[in-house]
């Protein structure tokens, strides 16, 4: 107890210190919306630890000290003590306490909104503070993007109802008993053939929809078109396979000769000779001609 007590005096002055810093940074910064909120928070969390080291604090009354008893002597037989008067009475089964609930950093809750309308609403922890017996939280609520410094007390969990409890039995719904019949029927079932194709017509219900109508036989189709469809596609297929042109000759083809050149085909005239090369013979006078 008196460990705890200190470590959250030692907080304290650690709070107070980051207080001093803060309206320090104020003092040169009044108009700083982040530090005027963390200076409301600092407040907060050094009044809920102070509140919690006055909790952990024993009373400074001192209990009264009991009366010594005078030993009394034991009687041989009472009336109080005697099994045949003794009265039966269940032994009433002492309940549980609530262990409270440990939460963790950056967990869904359900906080309590001191500054708005004191209602529970989804929040996320986003920090943790205080002693392990008197822990502060401090959240920050989804929808409306606010900071409380709440106490364990003002935090629950959310609990999933889709989600059956370990502990609980399985809700079971209970089987109506079955209805009383006072007239017995021993008879055969008597079938009327038409009411029953009439019930078949017809629907049962309001909510069935419109009467259904008769089943329409299908037509089969005759032979002779099935046999002309047939035709059709084999005609088809036919002409895909053997009705394409042969390859057309290009008029730009190389002959298949060793000696074949590139040209015209269709132009009437034959392909041109290559030029024979010879050598130059100087005649007497060519030289007076230039």
């Amino acid at each position: 107890m008196a460990s705890e007590i200190a470590a959250l005096e030692n907080e304290i002055k650690e709070y107070k210190l980051q207080l001093e810093a803060v309206q320090s940074g104020l003092q040169a910064d009044p108009d700083s919306a982040e530090l005027r909120d963390l200076r409301t928070e600092l407040e907060e969390v050094i009044s809920l630890t102070e509140a919690s080291i006055e909790e952990l604090k024993p009373s400074s009354v001192p209990n009264a000290l009991p009366k010594k008893q005078e030993p009394t002597v034991k009687e041989k037989w009472s009336r109080e003590n005697h099994p045949a008067f003794k009265k039966t009475s269940s032994t009433p089964v002492p309940e549980e306490a609530d262990t409270p609930t440990k939460f963790a950093v950056n967990d869904t809750v359900l906080a309590k909104w001191h500054s708005g309308d004191k209602g529970f609403y989804p929040a996320r922890i986003t920090s943790i503070t205080g002693s392990s017996t008197a822990p502060v939280y401090i959240v920050k609520f989804k929808s409306y993007d606010t900071t409380e410094t709440l106490r364990a007390k003002d935090i629950k969990p959310i609990v999933n109802p889709n989600k059956r409890k370990a502990d609980g039995t399985p809700v079971t719904a209970p089987i109506p008993p079955p209805p009383t019949t006072t007239n017995v029927i021993s008879a055969a079932a008597d079938i009327n053939p038409e009411l029953a194709q009439q019930t078949k017509r017809e629907p049962s219900k309001v909510s069935d929809g419109p009467v259904r109508p008769a089943k329409v036989p299908k037509k089969i189709k005759a032979n002779k078109e099935l046999e002309a469809g047939k035709n059709k596609w084999q005609d088809f297929a036919a002409k895909g396979k053997f009705g394409k042109a042969g390859k057309k000759d290009s008029m730009f083809r190389t002959p298949e000769g060793v000696h074949g050149r590139v040209g015209f085909t269709g132009s009437g005239q034959s392909m041109r000779k290559d030029q024979t090369r010879s050598r130059h013979i100087y005649q007497p006078g060519d030289d007076e001609d230039i």
